[in-house]
């Protein structure tokens, strides 16, 4: 029986010891809870109210609790950023405590009648409370670019779901592990949802849903390894769960266990993508000191300047970075910029088109 209502999700912390990338245990992968769904009707809805309850309790907040519901409030309302973007919906929130992240999901476009849906995973010092209405913001300029490329009803998840880890916390797998399983659950119950809705026996819709859309994941930086063992644990499951298209950017590497075998993630080479700009060097400061291989078989990704097109190249690691008034140091783009060639070619590689 699934859990009613919408709590917060607790992840398992490991039971012993572990070296940095070594796998965990089903038991340490997966709370001892039954898995919600957070996307049927019931369940939106009670997030919604549960928003409605904290705003108004807002003063008895902490200030870290307080900037997340700001956070979260602000990339929900239709004119805080670009007016083409589609509704935005809340799908799961928690504002964490003074010692523990607040967590959240927003879905840019909407779910049940997406044929494209693409969760997008950011790394390092991504924090609701600090840059949820940027992650947002990234949601919808990929939205937008899929779009562009002709996906006639895109949906992409800014998913800021796990505890992200500092820069020391990067050399550890520690918060993959966790983050991994959180993504398994909320993409295995996607799946699930779907493929209800598929089946005719999910909640009424304008539009009949005749087929599963196209489901990708692009992942950013430690949001990389996040996405690697979240996908891992997929392949766990009976029947196996299996993406259409994984898309990584400034990697940290790959965990040591995954690293000659891409199978263990349920794709083949074809179907993973891999950009990294030469100048990303906190991309390969990141691996080297972790001590994790290459990712080794994938798609590369061009995110140097394209002329013919017209599109810029990405600098350095961030996912965006472009701000034309704030002097030398914030010139060029990053992954997730509009106008660059990275968006242009991630936008593609997660419809599952060419990439041009």
């Amino acid at each position: 029986m699934e859990t009613p209502g919408l709590r917060p999700e607790q992840p398992v912390e490991p039971a012993g010891p572990a070296t940095p990338d070594e796998p965990a245990t089903p038991d340490q992968q997966v709370a001892p809870v039954a898995r919600r769904d957070i996307w049927d009707a019931a369940e939106r809805e009670a997030t919604r109210d549960r928003l409605r309850a904290d705003m108004r309790r807002r003063q008895s907040l902490g200030p870290r609790q307080k900037s997340a519901l700001d956070g979260l409030v602000h990339a929900l309302k239709p004119g805080s950023m670009d007016r083409s973007y589609p509704e935005r919906h809340l799908l799961a929130y928690d504002l964490g405590s003074a010692l523990r992240p607040a967590s959240a999901a927003i879905a840019v476009g909407e779910p049940s009648t997406a044929s494209h849906l693409t969760w997008q995973v950011s790394g390092m010092g991504i924090f609701v409370h600090t840059a949820m209405w940027g992650s947002v913001r990234e949601a919808g300029q990929l939205w937008a670019a899929q779009r562009e490329a002709g996906v006639s009803l895109p949906c992409v998840v800014a998913w800021l779901g796990y505890h992200p880890p500092g820069p020391w916390g990067v050399l550890s797998g520690q918060s993959a592990l966790r983050g991994g399983a959180r993504l398994a659950r909320h993409l295995d119950g996607w799946f699930d949802y779907r493929e209800r809705l598929a089946a005719g026996s999910g909640p009424a819709l304008e539009t009949e849903v005749a087929a599963l859309p196209h489901t990708a994941v692009e992942a950013h930086s430690y949001g990389s390894v996040v996405a690697a063992r979240a996908l891992q644990i997929l392949q766990r499951r009976e029947p196996p769960r299996r993406l259409d298209a994984l898309v990584v950017s400034g990697v940290v590497g790959l965990p040591r266990d995954l690293a000659d075998d891409p199978g263990k993630l349920g794709m083949t080479a074809e179907h993973i993508y891999l950009a990294l700009a030469e100048t990303d060097y906190l991309s390969r400061l990141g691996r080297l000191l972790s001590r994790r291989p290459r990712w080794n078989r994938f798609t590369p990704l061009e995110v140097g300047a394209d002329d013919s097109r017209g599109l810029a190249g990405v600098v350095g690691h961030n996912t965006s970075r472009h701000r034309p008034d704030s002097g030398p140091m914030h010139r060029g783009f990053g992954y997730r910029d509009v106008g660059t060639a990275s968006l242009y070619r991630i936008a593609r590689a997660t419809a599952g088109l060419p990439l041009g």
